[in-house]
């Protein structure tokens, strides 16, 4: 028997006198981070580096390699398994298609860098009787031409259901494929087993199933038990889960992986693909069962925890991915936008178009910075809006390629406030533009920029007015800045 104990604790089921033995406590945790690791990839964990959720953890006895406990990475990229002291080893599980493991301990701080080799398998490590180990992290580094989402839902007694949601594709071409990559982790904490008639032998199983409801196709099912097996002696007259009737096992893991591809252009289209911030849905259910063999009057009292996770992988056509950008930023720098962003691999890339809304439906493009084209290292780029619009401010960047596809970064915002009523005049304009400052507020600078961000004039603030016959037609922004340091800007029209 597996985890036999003696020590009883009462629990009331229902309406009869039934009790079952109590689940030992485990004392010692090992734990950490999965992350998406950036190229230059270098095996080392950032804090800027995306966190990764839905990645199966399994804990293996590093003899026997039965599954000891199993978890999924949260969506701060944390894991942890609870153990009792001994020799372990862990295996990583996750979506092959979008991801292989970063380079295996690089550098020396455990703490931040990747703990699995090529085979996704740690080295053997032995922890002690209530020790805390964190240094089992897991570097991943996303697979040429594709792009992969991950999400989970916290383990949770039995039975359950929820919508997990995934973004959809917002890069043009569409995907030339979709791969759901899908897993379950089931804890038991108990799982016991009452004979309450005259000796026999039995076998029980526990199991925890997910159905995940998928945008096109049949549903997605996953299903993990535990079969035990014993023999019973004749009823001791107490229902305890226990005794010579009776088994108690303690603290019993399982897991399961499924996965589903689509290939069908219009199926992609039409469930996978989207604008900026779209997302699609997966309806999941957690259930559990019991199952039982032998004869006689067999009682069970299971416990059963399932948590789910689901990845989604975008494969595209070479050279789709112009871009891998790595960051994205907005900084208030003195009432203007400062938009910096990284990338570490251009292929064939074209330029950086930089888009601006204030209410994210409609967007107009406000600059545009050319790319380096070919580039396998750090590169970096930051454009200046010197004109935000009052109020909310999002921006985007559109990455463009050589032969005009392209795709959409993360939005990013600021928002610049204000309670006055700049007037600036006439508009159209043809020589000079006017500015009527509200409540007579001193005027420190008045400058004129062009669409792209570029400085085109100067006024004169003690006049209130700034000269723009020399500048070509076309559109323009006025951007006025107050002693106090707070900055207003107008759109203006000069046609001459």
């Amino acid at each position: 028997m597996i985890g036999r104990t003696f020590t009883i604790s009462a629990l009331l089921v229902a309406l009869s006198q039934l009790t079952s033995a109590q689940a030992p406590d485990l004392t010692s945790t090992v734990s950490g981070v999965i992350w998406q690791d950036e190229k230059p990839v270098n095996g080392l964990r950032a804090s800027s580096e995306k966190k990764l959720a839905g990645i199966l953890v399994k804990l293996l006895d590093a003899q026997s390699q039965l599954v000891v406990a199993t978890a999924l990475s949260d969506a701060t990229g944390q894991y942890s398994l609870k153990a009792n002291a001994g020799t372990y080893q862990i295996e990583f599980v996750y979506p092959a298609e979008g991801f292989s493991p970063a380079p295996l301990r690089a550098g020396s701080d455990p703490l931040i860098n990747s703990s699995a080799g090529d085979d996704n398998f740690t080295d053997v490590f032995s922890v002690g009787n209530n020790e805390a180990i964190s240094n089992f992290g897991l570097g991943l580094v996303a697979q040429e031409n594709t792009i992969t989402y991950c999400t989970n839902k916290a383990t949770l007694v039995t039975e359950w259901s929820d919508v997990l949601t995934l973004p959809k594709s917002t890069v043009t071409p569409v995907p030339l494929n979709v791969r759901i990559f899908a897993a379950e982790s089931v804890f038991h904490p108990t799982i016991g087993i009452e004979n309450t008639a005259t000796a026999n032998g039995y076998t029980i199983t526990a199991a925890g199933k997910v159905t995940m409801t998928l945008p096109v196709g049949s549903s997605l099912t996953m299903t993990s038990d535990v079969t035990l097996n014993g023999q019973l002696g004749n009823f001791d007259g107490v229902r305890d889960y226990d005794g010579i009737s009776g088994d108690s096992f303690f603290n019993q893991a399982s897991f399961s992986t499924n996965t589903r591809s689509v290939t069908n252009a219009t199926q992609i289209t039409n469930n996978f693909v989207g604008p900026q911030n779209a997302t699609f849905s997966i309806p999941t259910v957690a259930q559990s069962s019991v199952a039982v063999i032998g004869s006689g009057n067999l009682e069970t009292f299971v416990q059963t925890y399932v948590s789910a996770g689901a990845c989604v992988v975008y494969t595209y056509a070479s050279g789709a991915l112009p871009v891998t950008l790595t960051s994205f930023t907005a900084v208030n720098d003195e009432n203007v936008s400062r938009l910096e962003w990284s990338t570490t691999s251009e292929t064939n890339s074209d330029r950086f178009e930089i888009q601006r809304s204030g209410s994210g439906k409609t967007w107009e493009k406000i600059g545009t910075i050319n790319a380096l084209k070919q580039s396998s290292t750090l590169a970096q780029y930051s454009f200046k809006d010197n004109a935000p619009l009052t109020g909310q401010n999002l921006y985007r960047l559109k990455m463009i390629d050589q032969d005009e596809t392209f795709a959409y970064s993360r939005i990013v915002s600021l928002n610049f406030k204000s309670s006055s009523s700049l007037v600036i005049y006439p508009n159209p304009v043809s020589d000079k533009v006017f500015i009527d400052s509200p409540d007579r507020q001193a005027i420190s600078a008045i400058d004129v920029f062009d669409q792209n961000g570029r400085q085109k004039a100067q006024g004169l603030p003690a006049k209130k007015y700034v000269d723009v016959r020399s500048l070509d037609n076309g559109t323009y922004f006025v951007r006025i800045v107050y002693s106090s340091g707070l900055a207003e800007s107008k759109k203006i029209l000069i046609n001459h």
